[in-house]
């Protein structure tokens, strides 16, 4: 009887256990799944340049996207600019309606759009890059639909690492601009779970199979560190600040070693924080992406 009793209060143990583990990966993944929206205050007519309001479709699960599209000069090359996290087309990325009307200054169409769960568009969570990809290859295809034959890319943070898993699949995207980027998203996600939680690593293995079956997002592929080389002979810029202390500009270094591409570029911006390259040199960072973008494209 009392074998009976320890048998069955282990495995109550065991049973509490798990649910406790499971419990807290769930919180887990919660957690890095969920966006605030931000709304969208401003617009390109505050740099004096027009836009039409547009929508399309990912190329996934035809989630409705919204976003502007910004005439430049006939017949020349469109750039698709995708913010970061908890961002939007207009905010939350330092300087980037002044550096898409720039663009459209140099004669650059220019198309910006909300990613899914963030601005005006459709979707309830992010998965930071791994489905936002294909809302990048839904522009891409509706930059097609204008006519568009030559396509660039700027990607900010999250939306860099969106960039390059698009490109590496998509070889209409002809250029990339990659302001930084992440190398490998599970070193990030242990990172931050690990800060904001104080759970210990062994809690991994739980949140990643929370995301891969209840969100069907598979982390351990959200590493650009791996498309990046099927990018190749297609050109990247990547561009980092040397004072990035939450992605370091070591990230933009292995991305440019496994890259497999000599013509390819890094810039390290001294004393520039997580995506205020632009803040930090406006005159050459717009110098350095348009050089490249008229070279490439």
């Amino acid at each position: 009887m009392m074998k009976k009793i320890a048998i069955i209060g282990v495995s109550v143990a065991i049973f509490i256990l798990l649910c406790a583990y499971f419990g807290l990966s769930a919180y887990i993944a919660s957690s890095l799944t969920k966006v605030e929206r931000i709304p969208i205050t401003e617009n390109p007519r505050s740099f004096g340049i027009g836009y039409q309001d547009i929508s399309f479709t990912s190329r996934l699960d035809n989630l409705v996207l919204k976003g502007w599209y910004l005439e430049g000069e006939q017949d020349r090359p469109t750039i698709i600019m995708v913010h970061g996290r908890e961002g939007n087309r207009a905010i939350g990325t330092p300087g980037i309606l002044e550096l898409a009307s720039r663009l459209v200054e140099k004669g650059f169409h220019v198309l910006m759009f909300d990613l899914r769960g963030h601005g005006e568009s459709e979707g309830t969570y992010l998965s930071a890059g791994y489905y936002e990809r294909y809302d990048l290859l839904g522009a891409v295809d509706y930059a097609r639909s204008r006519g568009a034959s030559k396509i660039g890319v700027v990607g900010f943070s999250m939306g860099a690492a969106t960039s390059i898993l698009a490109a590496a699949e998509e070889p209409g995207i002809s250029a990339v601009v990659s302001d930084s980027s992440f190398a490998d998203l599970t070193e990030i996600a242990n990172r931050e779970v690990k800060k904001q939680t104080h759970l210990p690593a062994w809690f991994a293995p739980g949140y990643l199979l929370v995301l891969k079956v209840w969100y069907g997002i598979d982390l351990n592929s959200v590493r650009p560190v791996d498309a990046v080389g099927r990018i190749a002979p297609r050109p990247i810029l990547f561009i980092h600040g040397q004072a990035d202390n939450y992605f370091p500009s070591t990230h933009a270094n292995r991305l440019y070693e496994a890259s497999n591409n000599a013509s390819n570029q890094v810039w390290l911006v001294p004393d520039a924080g997580h995506i205020q390259s632009y803040k930090t040199a406006p005159l050459e960072y717009l110098e350095r992406i348009t050089t490249f973008f008229e070279q490439e494209l």
